[in-house]
């Protein structure tokens, strides 16, 4: 089969699979191009290419490696030895080279009669009625993770990602530090340490969009921040602490970002106060997404796991203009400067009544302006949309500050005389699971496609 054949798109991911260890299924292997569709190869001078006959097809349907009849001579295996009675991908010999073959949207793991119950992670109750809920969090560095399930009708991806209680717009579960505490409903968060944070469990892209912050516990020792932030945004931080957030501070009414606070609103707020926020972002151009999302179980639940976005030298670098040389510390020269999202804004509004415009001109968070973690695992490349892009409603607690995010529809004090085109926070729930629906779809069928060229080279 000519090579050229096989870059129309028939050749995956060698190294597709990749678990919470970061340990890929297959060992690493020379890859010619930074695309998972190109052309990926090893070198194997002991091959002889009319010498070589197929394996039968193991159990994920890809053919095993080369058998080869010869005379008996030391080879270099292919693979680990504890793994030679399984390898997970497909070769061919090819002008004295292997190629192997992966259909990267195949599952690396199987169903399972618990796979088909309901998402029922550990919880346990803390003080106050607060709980700490047990499942992977998105603080690992460079991974995120969401739930999934058995899906059947999909006939490559055998997964698609599946929603959970409370079934509408929250805090995530997924998305805040292990220090945080969270209410049955997801809505309320606390801790009894230091600063740390939650996120909503959608992103705002584009459009106009209302919501509510309600302030339960803050005072001189109890702390609340509020605002927005970007994927990269630190979660073992107050919101505005680095360039990716946009926060107010409780005791001051400070606006805060890149950890400079700037006077904003007068008196601050306290608890019983009603925060609310009006973020309008211009539209976005419409860019692919490509997920690249592997099933994994975590203590019995399932979950998707993918590259989630990195903080940047540069960013770091607008936060901390200096760079350290031994023992001298030399202001930075670089006048470079992220792109802005024009005509984007945050309005405040305290009990109903509007404080005034605190940030404009906020950071874009498109490609190239965010960065999916970069190593030899990640073939999508950095620069990539997975569908998680934009900025998320955040809140930040420090030592006992409780505060609870209002997604709507049941405002306390939704501002009258809103443009007609402003929508509420909680309508974003349903659009996230609609896009999920269809990337889902998108994916399987990429799927099929991708496994039908590998079953005309299996024939072969």
């Amino acid at each position: 089969m000519d090579p050229e054949q096989l870059k129309a798109g028939v050749v995956g991911d060698a190294n597709h699979a990749v678990g919470s260890d970061g340990a890929p299924d297959v060992v690493p292997v020379k890859q010619e191009s930074e695309h998972c569709e190109k052309e990926i190869v090893r070198e194997s001078n002991d091959v002889d290419s009319t010498e070589v006959s197929m394996a039968p097809e193991d159990a994920r349907g890809v053919i095993q490696g080369p058998v080869v009849k010869d005379e008996p001579r030391e080879v270099t295996p292919l693979i680990p030895e504890k793994r030679s009675a399984s390898p997970m991908y497909h070769t061919r010999s090819l002008d004295k080279k292997q190629v192997i073959v992966i259909n990267k949207y195949k599952p690396g793991i199987g169903y399972k009669a618990s796979d088909f119950e309901m998402f029922n992670p550990q919880v346990t109750t803390h003080e106050n009625g607060f709980n700490i809920i047990d499942v992977p969090l998105n603080t690992r560095q460079g991974f995120m993770y969401k739930p999934c399930r058995p899906n059947p009708t999909l006939e490559v991806l055998k997964f698609s990602t599946a929603d959970i209680p409370p079934y509408k717009t929250s805090l995530d579960i997924f998305d805040r530090s292990a220090l945080t505490y969270l209410s049955h409903d997801d809505s309320t968060v606390t801790t009894g340490r230091g600063w740390v944070s939650a996120r909503a469990n959608v992103a705002i892209k584009e459009g106009k969009w209302y919501f509510e912050f309600n302030v339960l516990e803050s005072d001189s020792e109890r702390h609340v921040r509020l605002g927005i932030g970007r994927r990269e945004a630190s979660l073992e931080a107050p919101i505005g602490f680095d360039g990716y957030g946009y926060g107010l501070r409780d005791i001051t009414g400070d606006k805060v970002h890149l950890s400079r606070p700037k006077p904003f609103m007068d008196g601050g707020f306290k608890k019983g106060d009603v925060i609310g926020l009006l973020v309008e972002l211009p539209p976005t151009p419409f860019t692919d997404v490509s997920r690249s999302q592997v099933a994994m179980r975590y203590k019995s639940n399932l979950y998707y796991e993918k590259f989630d976005y990195v903080a940047t030298k540069q960013m770091g670098h607008l936060l901390n203009p200096m760079s350290v040389f031994g023992e001298k510390a030399i202001a930075d020269t670089d006048s470079w400067r992220p792109e802005t999202l024009q005509g984007s804004s945050i309005k405040v509004y305290k009990n109903g009544e509007f404080i005034g415009t605190c940030f404009e001109e906020l950071y874009s968070f498109l490609p190239p302006n965010s960065e999916l973690t970069s190593n030899k695992f990640n073939k999508e490349g950095k620069y990539v949309d997975n569908g998680s892009l934009g900025y998320y409603p955040t809140i930040s607690v420090f030592n006992g500050g409780v505060a609870e995010l209002n997604a709507g529809p049941e405002f306390q004090f939704k501002p009258t005389g809103l443009d007609y085109d402003v929508r509420e926070l909680h309508e974003l729930y349903d659009q996230s699971i609609a896009d999920d629906i269809v990337w889902d779809l998108v994916d399987e069928i990429e799927a099929e496609v991708i496994e039908g060229a590998l079953g005309s080279f299996r024939t072969m």
